[in-house]
């Protein structure tokens, strides 16, 4: 009888033992599950994030070529993209990144009313857009850092050369033709 309930004891401390085991993974697996999605999510909403305000200052410049040239009606700029990837950020996003997408917002809202408004002239188009370039580095730093992505933060999001550049002030090449 002893040897019975022996038995038996060690059968159901066993069968506890497999049960708490079970849960506790179970737990753990949904947990890293749910973290691994969130940070999908923020990183998907921080790449829409640049590159929308990539494509926006794409249209901005433009803008600014066309106001130069007509400045009566105002080109338009489609701005539903850019406003999706702001929601999105605003709301996956931890609050750092999510304000330092509101902010590229706030500096392409004042470059749009520059323009638009005949507030500028041409050349100080590309100040503007270096203000909106320099929030969207600082974007990416912040949110590199919350996303912990290895490696150091690229110094700029892109490959054209500097506004003060020599490249710029340089007349169009010689024709090939003789």
């Amino acid at each position: 009888m002893n040897a019975d309930l022996s038995a038996l004891a060690a059968t159901g401390s066993a069968v506890l033992t497999t049960l708490l085991g079970v849960f506790a993974g179970s737990y753990v697996s949904g947990r890293t599950q749910r973290v691994q999605r969130s940070w999908d999510r923020q990183t998907d909403a921080c790449a829409q994030v640049l590159r929308e305000s990539a494509a926006i200052l794409v249209s901005l410049a433009r803008v600014a070529r066309q106001t130069a040239s007509a400045p009566d009606p105002a080109p338009g700029v489609d701005w539903r993209l850019w406003n999706d990837a702001l929601a999105m950020v605003g709301l996956v996003a931890d609050h750092d990144v999510a304000e330092a997408a509101f902010v590229i917002d706030e500096r392409i809202w004042r470059a749009h009313l520059a323009l638009t408004r005949g507030m500028t002239t041409p050349d100080q188009w590309f100040a503007l857009r270096d203000e909106v370039e320099d929030r969207r580095r600082r974007f990416a730093e912040i949110a590199r850092r919350r996303l912990d992505v290895p490696g150091p933060v690229p110094r700029r999001l892109h490959g054209r050369p500097d506004t003060h550049d020599p490249v710029w002030e340089r007349p169009e090449p010689p024709s090939t033709v003789a």
